[in-house]
């Protein structure tokens, strides 16, 4: 039985790689010895398997002096959640799990929000605060610099001036933590490619998100209706996670918006905690939809399956996109949801059989012909939810994801510390610590 180090947010951290973390824990728990390091205040212990131990992530390196761990273990995202795992990753090489391939965003907020980099943008003019913002601002410029050597500058200024979020989409600033890992692991080939194609000698493996579908009890999902205002003959469409700009909520409303010419009885149903309420109220009344949308916020993970089965049809629209496997996308699949989904490279996984692809081209109009072809065929509809059903089932088996950890970890156990390289000293340093 090996030791495992593994590090990532626990419920109930508002990411979805805090859900994963816990069914990853369930599956590898019977078979090793687990200690799990968190930055959080509050932890959902009845998610996490019993065996495993809870420590702060600001014990791991002594723990890990007393008693050496066969393997660490760092869950990474692009979000403030994942801050910490910066700090740890390079002093101890271990198994990376990259969730997206994107890690801009959250790295440079690191450096450029932090409270010294934001007195420093109140007040330019002032020296002292110049002074004390530059340790973060070099670090942010040193890590671009190592990355993109030809356009660090130019991204540089162009952050500084907070020019929006797309810019960091094109140059994804994963080099360092691939670098400082023995293994990077990811969950689709596009990303196993693009992690080699600027780090050729990463070792990089993929693993399977699990993902089994919950039992819905007879009449949850038509209670559910009735409870919302949905009537039976109704035609949801639904939309289901995080309700950013991301996820192209408009393009959604504005199509069914569109298909309500020749479907009268349809409905949007959005699901998922709301960062910007009066922002969504204000489009829903501009496309003429505020009357068939329900809002619901955020739902407990146990009623998510039902509200699910509550929609006759998803939408999962991703722009600009991170390259992530989307947990959520995978539970829509697992519950037998016919799918329409942006046409990207990273869903290539996905089998033409399983779900309905839009168009980038003309996203909105491919949206509001695929909801009128699914509204005129039932018998389309419970097709291809079933190869949805079917292709989670078993390409996203539990047991397949346990083995494929089982031969990352195992892989990342056997392999020495990454090599030293002209890391940015500020890097560099961490691993001397």
């Amino acid at each position: 039985m090996s030791r495992i180090a593994f590090v990532s947010p626990l419920p109930p951290a508002r990411t979805g790689i805090a859900d994963y973390s816990a069914d990853v824990l369930a599956l590898l728990a019977p078979g090793h010895e687990i200690d799990v390091f968190h930055a959080q205040e509050e932890v959902e212990a009845s998610r996490l398997p019993s065996p495993i131990r809870l420590h702060w992530a600001a014990a791991l390196l002594d723990r890990h002096r007393q008693r050496p761990y066969d393997a660490a273990v760092y869950q990474m995202g692009n979000g403030p959640e994942h801050d910490f795992l910066y700090d740890l990753l390079p002093r101890l090489p271990g198994l990376l799990v990259l969730h997206d391939l994107v890690l801009h965003h959250a790295r440079a907020r690191m450096f450029l929000d932090s409270p010294a980099a934001r007195a420093y943008a109140q007040d330019p003019a002032d020296r002292a605060r110049q002074e004390a913002a530059r340790p973060a601002l070099e670090a942010y410029r040193a890590e671009l610099s190592y990355s993109y050597p030809d356009r660090a500058a130019r991204l540089f200024e162009a952050q500084l001036g907070t020019v929006g979020t797309l810019l960091p989409y094109a140059y994804p600033l994963f080099r360092l933590a691939v670098e400082a890992s023995r293994v990077t692991a990811v969950h689709n080939a596009f990303m196993a490619d693009a992690v080699r194609s600027e780090v050729p000698d990463a070792v990089t493996t993929r693993v399977a998100m699990p993902m089994t579908a919950p039992t819905v009890t007879a009449g949850a999902a038509s209670a559910l209706r009735a409870r919302l205002g949905i009537a039976a003959d109704d035609f949801v469409v639904g939309s289901f996670g995080l309700l950013t700009p991301e996820k192209q909520i408009e393009t959604v409303a504005r199509a069914v918006a569109r298909a309500a010419v020749h479907v009268p009885r349809i409905r949007l149903l959005l699901v998922g905690p709301v960062p910007y309420a009066g922002a969504l109220a204000r489009m829903l009344d501009r496309v003429g939809l505020a009357a068939r949308t329900v809002v619901t916020g955020r739902v407990g993970f146990s009623d998510l399956a039902a509200h699910m089965e509550a929609a006759d049809v998803a939408v999962h629209l991703r722009y600009p996109t991170a390259r992530e496997t989307s947990a959520a996308l995978l539970r829509l699949l697992a519950q037998g949801r016919p799918v329409i989904v942006s046409d990207l490279e990273h869903l290539a996984d996905l089998p033409g059989d399983a779900v309905v692809r839009a168009d980038l081209t003309d996203e909105e109009g491919a949206v509001t012909r695929a909801l009128l072809g699914l509204a005129a065929r039932p018998e389309g509809r419970a097709r291809l939810g079933e190869r949805a059903r079917e292709f989670v089932r078993v390409e996203h088996a539990p047991a397949r994801s346990r083995a494929h950890y089982e031969t990352a970890i195992a892989q990342t156990s056997a392999r020495p510390d990454p090599p030293a390289r002209p890391w940015p000293s500020h890097w560099a340093s961490l691993t001397r610590g």
